[in-house]
């Protein structure tokens, strides 16, 4: 690592974090020397860090690396801004800081540096992979409607796009929607869109201004991992597509 200003604010957060007992809010363990570089998971080399100075501390790495450690830091970097485990509520990313790590991206990698090892390497790694769609059988239905959405596509690159709605009807829509008023029954959780001679009875009968809390999703637990997550994710990652399956 080099020795500038970045390293001595990257272990006084590293030494702050040291002297606490223990984290008031939600956080996560850091290794101070990352895996990557090097690092282990001893005790020595583990603390735990807030969210924000999670992420801040990364963004450091960057600037108190070079070379071949500095990619793998703005890797490292770029991950943490996408990542679904971190609670982005404990952090603001904001677009600045987002556009700043996306240039980074741009300078770790171009295709010169793809040379004909590193495609052998990568090509190796996903040998005997099985793809998600697999062994899914199609009708003969499926079949012509996937076939006409190509050849349209093929046509037409615009093929999907709905035109624009007349000046009449865009009329229509805002004539219809003026004055409006949105509620919810705080008790059912139901929702309603109403003119304004029909509000006042709704209101009497419980109902609430506004369009009320929104729903909760029930999360699912994987039989495998027994992780806690939700529907969209569960489809995708666990079930019977866990990666706890052996």
């Amino acid at each position: 690592m080099l020795e500038n200003k970045y390293t001595k604010t990257y272990y006084s957060i590293v030494d702050r974090a040291r002297s606490r007992t223990k984290l008031d809010v939600s956080g996560e363990k850091h290794h101070i020397i990352p895996k990557s570089l090097g690092g282990n998971n001893d005790k020595s080399n583990l603390v735990a860090l807030t969210l924000r100075e999670h992420f801040i501390c990364h963004m450091l790495l960057v600037k108190m690396t070079s070379g071949g450690s500095r990619n793998k830091m703005v890797y490292a970097l770029w991950k943490m801004c996408h990542s679904t485990k971190t609670k982005k509520s404990a952090f603001k990313l904001t677009s600045r800081t987002y556009e700043s790590v996306k240039s980074l991206m741009k300078t770790v990698r171009t295709s010169e540096d793809f040379t004909p090892e590193w495609r052998a390497k990568i090509s190796a790694s996903r040998t005997g992979q099985t793809s998600w769609n697999k062994g899914i059988s199609r009708t003969e239905e499926e079949r012509s409607k996937i076939s006409a959405t190509r050849k349209l596509r093929a046509k037409n690159p615009n093929w999907n796009l709905r035109p624009a709605c007349s000046t009449e009807k865009a009329q229509k829509i805002r004539l219809a929607n003026l004055n409006k008023k949105k509620l919810y029954n705080p008790i059912t959780n139901e929702r309603a869109t109403l003119n304004p001679d029909q509000v006042s009875s709704y209101l009497s009968a419980g109902w609430l201004l506004g369009q009320g809390p929104r729903k909760a999703v029930p999360k699912k637990e994987c039989p495998h991992c027994s992780k806690l997550v939700d529907p969209g994710n569960y489809t995708k990652l666990h079930g019977d597509n866990c990666k706890s399956i052996t």
